[in-house]
């Protein structure tokens, strides 16, 4: 049954997609914050990739809490706290008080919130409507969050570009508090007993690597996870630090590269969501896609202008979100329902956690050598790691 049928529904994903939207806005201007006042790929790099890194690491650890807590108080106290710190953001950037240091405290804070929130929404849609609406309601709880990692980051770079980097903040704050409005006064659904199993939370993750070990299909679609989010996915999460050290630091630029990379993510959503793709040509574009992303990130270094920088931002996101989205559906049929979710925590976990390390390496190289040569090497590894594990797989 089509969930949005319910007006509180209807209510609730606009004002969380709204929410989400914010999120973003905070992240891309929190890393364009790092490169004006730095003006090190390095430092970029961190202070952007630490809003994911708490997620990836311990988000799957915080689920399994998740499920115990009163969610709508957990709700509200993680994107109260979010635009809390939105605010402090804004009013140390209007007094020009930022440094480095604050700007690492804040996307602590920021990471270590979302790493709380992130389960916490998934637990908190099946209190929203009646179990007949649940599918639906998940299907577009995710449908918020695609959403919003697609477009936000391009919201960003224009908000930043038409009202500046403080203001930036204010708007993330004032997407905040629809949210936090309707949380306040939304009815929820009776929550049952937890009836869930006594497996321990290792246990669980230990079954689903011996599921991930004993499938050769699953093991070699999350090693093409890892080299995606090391290689391609680092590179689309320090966008501000590209723009500063190739582009000449210009927030129209950033603007426009984020929005390129967001609709190459948008194109490779429609392809897969709108049915195109079945299960067997998912697999076989799955490692072209990932040598296609790497060797188009690494063409990064030899231009200098702002269209050609931009198409390759197309290309990068619709390649990276291809493979991202095509490994989720991939393991969702391919493996048992007892075990999904417990691989998908290890989706998680790799995903997130090589996008950290992929990001942060090219940044630290970027200060040393440049951001294009770091790119350059970066990529050369990553297409003999790509031919590698295709060739492993065809001898097993």
């Amino acid at each position: 049954m089509n969930a949005l049928k319910l007006r509180s529904f209807v209510y609730y994903f606009i004002t969380n997609t709204l929410s989400l939207l914010g999120t973003w806005v905070q992240k891309v201007g929190l890393g364009w914050l790092a490169w004006q006042i730095t003006e090190s790929t390095f430092w970029t790099s961190v202070v952007s990739l630490i809003l994911m890194a708490p997620v990836g690491f311990l988000g799957p650890l915080i689920a399994v809490f998740a499920e115990n807590w009163d969610s709508r108080r957990a709700m509200l106290v993680t994107k109260s706290l979010m635009a809390f710190v939105s605010v402090l953001i804004f009013l140390v950037q209007l007094l020009g008080l930022h440094n480095l240091y604050s700007l690492l405290a804040s996307s602590i804070a920021l990471g270590m919130l979302s790493a709380f929130h992130h389960p916490v929404r998934l637990v908190f849609i099946s209190l929203v409507v009646p179990k007949p609406y649940l599918a639906s309601a998940v299907g577009m709880n995710s449908v918020s969050w695609n959403v919003s990692r697609i477009i936000g980051p391009g919201i960003a770079g224009m908000t930043i570009y038409l009202l500046g980097p403080s203001e930036t903040f204010g708007i993330a704050t004032a997407l905040y508090l629809p949210l936090i409005i309707c949380l306040c006064f939304m009815a929820l659904q009776p929550r049952k007993a937890d009836t869930g199993s006594a497996d321990s939370f290792f246990g669980k993750i230990i079954d689903g690597g011996a599921v991930v070990v004993g499938n050769p299909l699953i093991f070699s679609t999350l090693c093409l996870v890892f080299l995606n989010s090391f290689f391609v996915r680092g590179v689309l999460e320090i966008q501000p630090a590209i723009v500063g050290q190739i582009l000449g630091g210009e927030s129209a630029s950033l603007a426009i590269v984020t929005a390129a990379a967001g609709l190459g993510s948008l194109i490779a959503s429609g392809w897969i969501g709108l049915g195109f793709l079945n299960k067997s040509q998912i697999q076989d574009l799955l490692w072209p896609m990932v040598l296609a992303g790497i060797i188009i990130t690494a063409a990064l270094q030899f231009f200098v202008n702002l269209v050609p920088i931009s198409m390759i931002f197309i290309v990068t996101g619709f390649t990276a979100t291809l493979v991202g989205i095509g490994a989720q559906t991939l393991i969702q049929l391919e493996v048992n329902e007892n075990y999904r979710a417990r691989v998908m925590t290890w989706w998680s976990t790799i995903s997130f956690g090589s996008l950290v390390f992929g990001g942060i390496i090219i940044g630290f190289l970027g200060d040393i050598i440049g951001i294009g040569n770091a790119i350059i090497i970066m990529m050369l590894g990553g297409v003999a790691a790509v031919l590698s594990l295709v060739m492993w797989r065809r001898n097993t």
